[in-house]
């Protein structure tokens, strides 16, 4: 097994030696109890933990991984567990997921990526993720989202500061942690940029969900623009994504509209 995976490195260059090799990716590069292991799994074993190919350390970890895995799928094969209902159903859902993904990457392929005018006019208009990014320091008290014991909308109207929020939760009995932390305006989604990017210090900012709420107060905010690089490089891709999204929304609604569906169960149908 050690020389497996000391010597695999010399299969994976010749694996990757070519695209003409119709069979590089068929490559072995380990065996374990007959069973291959392909150059191909590794590979998108690499891909999935987004590691280039070149990196050794990572191919000889990934390799040891598959190996590992492939040990306990022969024991599971021996206990007949494939046939049981729940390893059934979630291999029938993991292929309808990558079937859809391969689709969707097909599609997606050929897309036109965003033009150097759509990506000039991103940055233009964007002033607060790129020529105006700004770092909010804040500190934060958090606790329980527990509609019961708090009045939320009330504390959000009558609380100014951070110790007006500790006051009530005192008031109240409820228990709360504190920290630091910092935003970064070109890292939000854009409903937290729409709230924070006009606030200023001493400000409180909520966030809530169903088990906690966070409240922020600013302590501090700097401006530290983005290189004309990183910028360039980041409203590509955010544009690319964007189109991405589109694309598929438009996708999936155009065979919806080609398609019969019916939500048998009621209590999971829109209203």
């Amino acid at each position: 097994m050690k020389k497996i995976i000391t010597n695999f490195c010399l299969l994976m260059l010749a694996s990757c030696s070519g695209q003409n090799n119709p069979n590089h990716g068929s490559q072995v590069l380990a065996t374990v109890n007959g069973d291959e292991v392909t150059a191909f799994a590794l590979q998108s074993e690499l891909k999935g933990a987004q590691q280039h190919e070149n990196d050794q350390d990572a191919a000889r970890k990934l390799l040891a991984g598959l190996i590992d895995r492939q040990l306990l799928v022969q024991e599971a094969i021996k206990l007949d567990l494939e046939r049981t209902p729940e390893v059934v159903q979630a291999v029938e859902s993991a292929k309808a997921k990558i079937y859809a993904q391969a689709y969707l990457s097909k599609k997606l392929a050929k897309i036109a990526t965003a033009s150097e005018s759509d990506i000039n006019t991103y940055i233009d208009s964007h002033p607060e993720k790129f020529r105006h990014r700004k770092v909010f320091k804040m500190q934060d008290v958090v606790f329980s989202n527990d509609v019961a014991s708090l009045d939320l909308a009330s504390l959000e109207k009558d609380a100014v500061t951070l110790q007006d929020v500790q006051a009530a939760l005192d008031t109240k009995g409820i228990h709360y942690e504190t920290g630091a932390s910092q935003f970064v305006t070109d890292r939000l989604p854009e409903p937290v940029l729409s709230k924070i990017k006009s606030m200023k210090k001493g400000d409180l900012l909520f966030l809530h969900n169903h088990n906690n709420i966070i409240v922020k107060s600013i302590d501090d905010i700097t401006e530290q623009p983005m290189s004309a690089e990183h910028a360039h490089l980041l409203a590509e891709r955010l544009l690319n994504q964007q189109k991405q999204q589109a694309f598929i929304a438009k996708e999936v609604a155009r065979l919806k509209a080609l398609s019969s569906i019916e939500v048998v169960d009621a209590k999971l149908n829109k209203q």
